[in-house]
């Protein structure tokens, strides 16, 4: 007669990687992504998702022949609107890290008959697979906030072409939410509103904590890492407890 098995032990469960932690978050979220950044923007900022991106764009104001980066591409809302602008010398590449994005993307690319021309890649911004100064310029708009930001920056000017630039959008850190209770009253917000929604997105908003900065901390860190010619725009939230938008553009100094 066999030895008797005994009963496996219960496995801990594993913390998940900063960047597995997004990929399952917007993995959930992908389907529906558009629609809730939509509902939320006007929410807390007055303002629709298109209409935030029409103003972002308007900063980055590309230019015929141009080769664009889409950080953080996601469901590749982007690059239909600037394809125009670009013409047909131009390119446009999309990166994201989360495959279920990127099929999003790929299926509105297809419907416009634009898949050749506008690539996407699926891989980290931390770590583009793509070539030293390639792009005129690099985009990423509400990403910015679940990378770690100086490696990011870091990678951003190794890609940037020497007189391209870089535009950026995101949330923004004000004083009061460096301060102690600032991070204590946004931790709960957003875990009631991650436990509404029974998602694990409320886990990567809170992991994303530390990479969130203020206009003046955007300012040194791209400074720090090789660029000038820094303009930021700001967009007042509604409500003093939720963080306010930020577009940064720069250029390679």
């Amino acid at each position: 007669m066999g030895a008797r098995k005994t009963p496996s032990e219960p496995s801990t469960p594993r913390t998940l990687t900063d960047s597995e932690l997004v990929i399952a978050a917007f993995t959930e979220l992908a389907d529906e992504y558009e629609a809730t950044v939509d509902r939320e923007l006007r929410m807390f900022w007055g303002v629709s998702y298109r209409d935030f991106l029409t103003r972002f764009l308007a900063i980055a104001a590309t230019t015929p022949g141009e080769c664009v980066l889409d950080v953080a591409t996601g469901t590749a809302f982007l690059p239909p609107q600037i394809a125009a602008t670009v013409g047909a010398e131009g390119r446009i590449v999309g990166l994201d890290i989360t495959p279920a994005m990127l099929v999003q993307a790929a299926q509105r690319l297809a419907a416009l008959g634009w898949t050749e021309r506008t690539p996407l890649v699926c891989g980290s911004a931390l770590a583009m697979p793509l070539a030293d100064a390639s792009f005129d310029l690099v985009l990423c708009a509400l990403g910015t906030h679940h990378m770690k930001v100086p490696l990011l920056a870091a990678e951003l000017r190794r890609v940037v072409r020497p007189g391209g630039r870089i535009v950026l959008a995101d949330v923004c850190a004000n004083d009061f939410w460096r301060s102690p209770a600032g991070v204590a009253l946004l931790r709960v917000l957003i875990i009631g509103y991650g436990l509404s929604l029974r998602s694990v997105r409320a886990q990567a908003e809170i992991e994303a904590f530390d990479n969130v900065r203020t206009p003046d901390e955007w300012r040194d860190l791209l400074t720090e890492h090789g660029f000038g010619d820094i303009a930021i725009e700001t967009i007042r939230s509604r409500y003093p407890w939720y963080p306010s938008g930020i577009i940064v553009s720069a250029r390679p100094a």
